[in-house]
């Protein structure tokens, strides 16, 4: 099974795939994953509600979710 994340950024939207059976492409996403937490951007995983939910990565489950967004922190003013 493959799992995508979509991080959006100064490109736009970039796309990351991994295969949940290759722990090499597994660990990119984690690493992804931490550079993404490490600079304040929030990662979201889609729920089976269809709506979505914040997601850590001690707390994700590669083989679960396999879906995961990556959105800067939004301020209000």
């Amino acid at each position: 099974m493959t799992g995508t994340m979509h991080v959006a950024d100064h490109q736009g939207d970039t796309t990351h795939t991994w295969d949940t059976a290759d722990p090499r492409t597994v660990q990119e996403i984690e690493e992804l994953f931490r550079e993404a937490q490490a600079t304040g951007r929030l990662v979201y995983r889609q729920t089976r509600a269809g709506s979505g939910e914040q997601v850590r990565l001690a707390s994700w489950n590669p083989a679960e979710d396999t879906e995961l967004f990556v959105a800067p922190r939004l301020a209000g003013g």
